[in-house]
């Protein structure tokens, strides 16, 4: 039996429109995302859009541990194979194994659902929501196995589609419940729903694809050894884009959280350029470092970076001017105390992490992930001992510098390394050109006022026309 497989990319055209394809799916994820903002906050308010933005960000910690970061290993070490029958074995052996650990954490959420309610939430009496999310976790844990598989198949356009109808087949019900009146746990159980119909879907067609094996322990050792170093890296991770949000809610509030996070949700759309980038490269440079191909490996880590920065910086700077009237369009008067100078540096703190995210690939490349829980380690406890530094003396944008510090260190690292193992590094008269152009786009814009959607819409299309030149 042959599976299913579109030939990996192997030159830049290519290369460009599979990120092309992965960049509209994250395109329209945050259109969307823009458009849940304003369904929860003024539907709710601020307490709980907090709990919301809690909710999503736990889920967001919970879903690589689930899989134990199976995925990147399937990339890894499948994106080559064309044997159906190791595949199916592969496939089958991760999957049970991330339905037995689904299993366990959603018994371990319900037998002390109080105890993390109240660390979590502040409140042992929003237990319910623990439950539920350990369960949305879970689901979405099945869903990023599942596209990870079409990801080392080099499947960019068909994952991207599935993506896209996904996330518009869990908005459509969001709207309709919220402005029917229906509890964000009623909301929230509607997407888990959703997720399942996917998972259920894909898992079907990749069995009639490559197959059902009967798990076995073959292979599952070689990509546990590349894998389980990841998982306390994407725990630690996690805690340097996330756990910003439980020290504010522990040591401000709920409503604090809620006003963070929605400038945070315009502060990381930066992430949409970065992470397309970084999606589509891995398999290409893993194919090339098996191949023996290094200079096509600096090759194609030199373009994604100069890539992501020539369009991050002057984003940057133009979410910093739109932010103030684009939360006030998407949301309340409640949540522009944020904004401003708060999304500019959750934009800046999110290119560091861009950097760090392309580049992190060269350590999976020399199978070294073993140092990776130790890299992030110092990040996250910058990150800590700022936060607890910061937070309290200035509030939510001490949360922010705390951020961008940690993840400066973390591009810091991997940039050097890069530099080591391939001999690529940053082109500073590149760099300078982008930054200058950056400033000349926020000086030429300050001349226009920002006050209607028409003057938000303007100020993007004069931003695109400054990032193509």
């Amino acid at each position: 039996m042959k599976c299913k497989t579109d030939e990996p990319n192997q030159n830049p055209k290519k290369f460009t429109d599979a990120v092309l394809w992965v960049g509209l799916a994250q395109l329209i994820i945050y259109v969307i995302s823009f458009f849940t903002f304003p369904v929860i906050s003024k539907t709710f308010g601020p307490a709980l859009y907090g709990l919301w933005a809690q909710i999503i960000v736990t889920v967001g910690l919970l879903t690589p541990i689930i899989t134990f970061h199976l995925g990147t290993a399937m990339v890894r070490y499948l994106s080559n194979e064309k044997s159906s029958n190791l595949l199916s074995q592969s496939f089958s052996n991760m999957f049970y194994l991330i339905l037995m650990g689904s299993l366990i954490l959603i018994i371990i959420s319900f037998v002390f659902r109080h105890d993390m309610a109240q660390f979590i939430f502040a409140n042992q009496e929003l237990s319910i929501y623990i439950l539920l999310t350990f369960i949305w976790a879970s689901s979405s844990a099945f869903l990023l196995y599942l596209i990870s598989f079409l990801r080392a198949q080099g499947r960019i356009k068909e994952l991207s589609l599935i993506n896209i109808i996904c996330y518009f087949a869990k908005f459509i019900p969001l709207i309709c419940l919220a402005y029917l009146g229906f509890s964000l746990s009623f909301i929230i159980i509607s997407q888990i729903f959703i997720e399942i119909i996917f998972v259920c879907y894909l898992t079907l067609n990749i069995v009639k694809e490559i197959g059902y094996k009967t798990p076995n322990c073959s292979n599952l050792k070689k990509y546990l050894k590349f894998s389980i170093p990841q998982i306390p890296t994407g725990a630690l991770l996690w805690i340097l884009d996330a756990s910003d949000r439980y020290f504010i809610t522990n040591i401000l509030n709920l409503t604090q959280t809620g006003i963070y996070s929605a400038s945070y949700t315009l502060g990381t759309t930066i992430s949409a350029f970065y992470i397309p980038i970084s999606f589509v490269v891995f398999p290409v440079i893993s194919k090339f470092w098996e191949n023996g191909n290094i200079e096509d490996v600096k090759m194609y880590l030199e373009y994604s970076t100069k890539l992501f920065l020539t369009l991050a910086i002057p984003s940057a700077v133009g979410l910093f001017i739109i932010s103030k009237p684009l939360l006030i369009l998407l949301s309340s008067a409640d949540f522009v105390s944020g904004g401003g100078i708060l999304t500019l540096l959750i934009a800046v703190g999110t290119i560091f992490l861009g950097l760090y995210q392309i580049n992190l690939y060269v350590i999976c490349l020399v199978e070294k992930t073993h140092t990776m829980p130790l890299i992030v380690l110092l990040g996250a406890i910058i990150n800590i001992i700022l936060n607890l530094v910061l937070i309290p003396q200035m509030g939510i944008t001490g949360a922010a510098i705390s951020t961008i510090c940690a993840y400066a260190v973390l591009s810091i690292i991997v940039l050097v390394w890069a530099k080591k193992e391939i001999g690529y590094s940053i082109n500073g008269v590149f760099l300078l050109k982008t930054i200058i152009s950056a400033v000349v786009m926020y000086l030429v814009l300050q001349m226009f006022p920002v006050n209607t959607i028409l003057d938000i819409f303007l100020n993007i299309i004069f931003d695109l026309k400054i990032k193509s030149t």
